[in-house]
C-alpha cells in the first residue's frame, strides 16, 4: 500500500499517497487520449484498503478524481499475524475499527460518491490453531498458532469448510456474534477458530450496502466459493439482482 504494510524491505515514504495521486493523474491523462482515438472511455478502478491505518497513507480525497470505483478489500482485518482470535470481516463494532462501516464511512467521508463504492467480502477464512472454548466458542482467545488450512496454513476456502460443517464429517459448531453481525467455526477437538462467511451473513452485508447506495459489491475470489444454494455470490446476486431477502435466502 502507498505507506507501506507489504513486503518488508519494500520502499516506503510519507509522499506515497501524492506520489501514488500523480501516477493514476498521468494514467488518467493517457486513457483519455487514447479513448479520444478510439472513441470510447476507459476506467480506472482500483482494489483498496479497508484497515483505517491503511486507508490513512492512501490518499483517497486525491485519488477519487481519477478512479471510476473503489474496489474495497473489507476483509483480512483480522488474521493469524494476530495471536488472538477475531473476525476477518465483521460488519460493525469492532473496538479498533477494523470492520466494514468504519472503512466505508472513511471512503464516504474523503468525498468519494457511494456509487463509486465496491463492498468486498472474502469465499475464505482465515483461522487459528490452539484455540480453547473460552467460555464463547473460542472467540477473542489466545492462539498458539495458525490452522492448516485449505491452501496455506491460516486460510481455508470457504466451500472446504462449508462441506465439513454441512456433512457433518467433523465437529465444526456454527456460531453468530450479533453485535458483530459476523459467523465463525470452533472445532473444540481440535482446538481451531475461524471466521466464516454464510449466505446469510453475505445477504446481511448486501442489504446493508444496498441501504448505503453503493455500487455493488465483489469477492475474493470465485475459485473459494461454493455452489448451488451455499455460493456467497450467488446469495449477492439474489439479493442485489433478484430482491431476495435474508429469510429468503436461508431458508
Amino acid at each position: 500500500y502507498p505507506g507501506g504494510g507489504g513486503l518488508r524491505g519494500n520502499s516506503e515514504s510519507p509522499q506515497d499517497g501524492a506520489n501514488y495521486a500523480s501516477v493514476l493523474e498521468l494514467v488518467r491523462e493517457k486513457l483519455d487520449q487514447l479513448g479520444t482515438e478510439n472513441d470510447r472511455y476507459y476506467e480506472i478502478t482500483l482494489a483498496s484498503p479497508g484497515g483505517p491505518d491503511k486507508v490513512a497513507n492512501f490518499n483517497v480525497s486525491g485519488v477519487n478524481q481519477y478512479v471510476d470505483f473503489f474496489n474495497v478489500m473489507t476483509y483480512d482485518f483480522h488474521g493469524t499475524w494476530e495471536n488472538t482470535t477475531g473476525h476477518q470481516a465483521a460488519l460493525m463494532n469492532d473496538p479498533a475499527g477494523y470492520d466494514i462501516e468504519t472503512a466505508v464511512n472513511l471512503y464516504l467521508d474523503a468525498g468519494v460518491s457511494p456509487e463509486k463504492i465496491i463492498l468486498g467480502a472474502p469465499a475464505y477464512t482465515r483461522a487459528w490453531s490452539g484455540v480453547a472454548d473460552g467460555g464463547d466458542n473460542g472467540y477473542a482467545e489466545s492462539a498458539s498458532g495458525a490452522a492448516p488450512g485449505t491452501f496455506e496454513t491460516g486460510n481455508y476456502d470457504y466451500k472446504d469448510l462449508a462441506s465439513q460443517y454441512l456433512t457433518g464429517t467433523s465437529d465444526w459448531e456454527l456460531n453468530w456474534d450479533d453485535d458483530a453481525q459476523a459467523a465463525y467455526l470452533y472445532s473444540a477437538s481440535e482446538g481451531i477458530f475461524s471466521s466464516f462467511e454464510t449466505p446469510g451473513s453475505i445477504s446481511l452485508k448486501s442489504e446493508w450496502a444496498q441501504d448505503a447506495g453503493l455500487g455493488g459489491m465483489m469477492f475474493w475470489d470465485l475459485s473459494n466459493d461454493a455452489g448451488g444454494d451455499e455460493s456467497l455470490i450467488g446469495a449477492a446476486a439474489d439479493s442485489w439482482f433478484a430482491g431476495k431477502t435474508f429469510a429468503e435466502i436461508t431458508s
